[in-house]
């Protein structure tokens, strides 16, 4: 989320409007976003509902005569909702994550009333917004992410050819319960069980790093897992690998998953959530049944038996779909 609010603040300052990112004071995204030339307002939030910081943001609305708000997250939309001033004519909430519980409680009808556009990053979001929030009157419409500049930036996939003497895999995304790499893992000893000569690459920390330490060893493919830790940029490295394998138990919209392909690596997934529907747009990659291990593992053994070249329509429709052109057009329909 948080790459995404600095990325987003650029292109609609350079192509729509000027545009200030406002953040929380003291974080990560103050920091990020000055570096990558972002305005940056920070501001003291002490909480979920902050007096303080409603009264810096009906100010600051003011001041900078502020006609439209873009609010990725959920956790300071009461502070939010009630620092709105008469001048915002739009409040747009942009949903980046899937959500499990309800949220049309009286209390969140309340806080929720002021949005007048749900901004969802795939038609999965659309539908779980529609099933969970308290929609209302508001408009609810998929844009999906840009890459951006990444699209020049990220090198094509590493050539699986009959000279390969190993397969190599990687995965990107934070090291937690139900982002994949423990299945990643579990498909990996199989693929060496059947003798397979496969290497694995993690990029990300968290809090499940020190679980797949101890996984691989029980494993016994400690030899062949490599954790990378948090790297800028992961997707520069794509260059090194055969193969993306991304067994997310539930993903919004993952942008590692949409890098990759825009790489040409062949990608692998479960069939849940967002998946479906990006093989509906078209772009080509294998989707074993959820949760569903073995299959996981026989899709990447026929991958290195057939030595497939890299996909290089994936590439070319990933300019297209996920072209900053293409998420700006479809955002400024909802901004006055």
């Amino acid at each position: 989320m948080e790459h995404d609010a600095i990325s987003m603040a650029l292109n609609i300052d350079k192509y729509l409007a000027n545009c200030w990112l406002v953040v929380r004071k003291g974080t990560w995204l103050e920091r990020q976003g000055g570096r990558a030339g972002a305005k940056v307002i920070a501001i003291n939030f002490s909480g979920s509902f902050s007096v303080s910081a409603i009264v810096r943001m009906r100010k600051l609305w003011r001041e900078q005569q502020i006609k439209n708000i873009i609010f990725l997250g959920s956790s300071e939309i009461k502070s939010i909702h009630f620092s709105l001033t008469t001048g915002v004519e739009k409040f747009i909430v942009r949903h980046g994550t899937t959500k499990s519980s309800p949220k049309k409680d009286f209390v969140r009808r309340l806080t929720w009333s002021k949005v007048t556009a749900h901004w969802c990053i795939s038609q999965h979001l659309e539908k779980n917004v529609r099933s969970l929030f308290p929609v209302g009157d508001a408009e609810v419409f998929v844009n999906y992410v840009a890459l951006g500049s990444k699209l020049n930036e990220i090198p094509h996939a590493k050539q699986l050819t009959a000279r390969s003497d190993s397969f190599e895999l990687v995965h990107v995304g934070r090291l937690v319960q139900g982002k994949g790499q423990r299945d990643v893992l579990s498909a990996a000893k199989r693929l060496r069980d059947h003798g397979i000569p496969v290497h694995v690459s993690l990029y990300g920390d968290g809090d499940d790093n020190q679980y797949l330490v101890d996984l691989a060893k029980q494993l016994g493919i400690e030899e062949c897992v490599r954790f990378m830790g948090y790297v800028d940029s992961p997707f520069s490295h794509f260059d090194k690998y055969h193969a993306f394998v991304y067994p997310s138990h539930g993903e919004g919209l993952g942008n590692a998953f949409i890098e990759a392909l825009a790489s040409g690596i062949h990608c692998f997934s479960y069939q849940n959530t967002v998946f479906p529907e990006l093989k509906s747009l078209g772009l080509s990659f294998y989707m074993a049944p959820d949760r569903d291990v073995a299959s996981l593992a026989e899709d990447l053994k026929e991958v290195w038996e057939a030595r497939s070249p890299v996909n290089q329509g994936n590439v070319e429709l990933c300019q297209n779909v996920f072209s900053v052109e293409a998420e700006m057009d479809a955002l400024k329909g909802y901004l006055c």
